[in-house]
């Protein structure tokens, strides 16, 4: 059980700090819920039981973890497909997962993916673009908490650190 006042990364939504644990007026059962309130959008709150299965939480990385993390970002590889077909559902699990090292992987496979296009002439489709968005939001989002900084100066920060750019 988390306490009050942790951030935690919740589903796809991204770090939220827990502002309470409390059985809420609405709920007309003996549920105990979370009262989360996102770290980068402060005018949501979320109730989430205690006990749910559906969405996954987990505790954030500490600031020694994002540093080390950050300096192994270079050698992430890019996550490889077998088809088109099987990409959708994969960005879909990647997100849920929330795993940091598999969100570098499919940012970095997309913009690989993005490079490779526009040689050719040709763009991203808004699924692909949505997907790096997302991933990138969830990734610089637990990063910038953990070290205490904007998720926009992330991608700085990241370079600065490996010389690795992460737009």
């Amino acid at each position: 059980m988390f306490k009050k006042g942790e951030y935690i990364l919740y589903g796809t939504v991204g770090v939220c700090q827990v502002e309470g644990i409390s059985k809420p007026d609405f709920s007309n059962n003996d549920k105990v819920y979370y009262s989360l309130v996102p770290k980068f959008d402060q005018d949501t709150t979320i109730y989430i039981p205690v006990d749910s299965p559906k969405v996954k939480m987990r505790e954030i990385m500490t600031r020694q973890e994002a540093e080390q993390f950050i300096l192994a970002l270079p050698s992430v590889e890019g996550k490889q497909y077998a088809n088109d077909k099987e990409r959708p559902q994969v960005y879909r699990q990647v997100l849920e997962s929330g795993d940091c090292v598999e969100l570098a992987s499919m940012i970095k496979e997309i913009s690989r993916m993005e490079q490779s296009r526009k040689g050719k002439g040709r763009i991203l489709s808004v699924r692909e673009k949505d997907g790096a968005k997302a991933a990138r939001r969830l990734l610089f989002g637990e990063l910038a908490a953990a070290l205490d900084i904007y998720p926009e100066e992330v991608p700085g920060y990241i370079e600065v650190r490996t010389g690795f750019p992460c737009q």
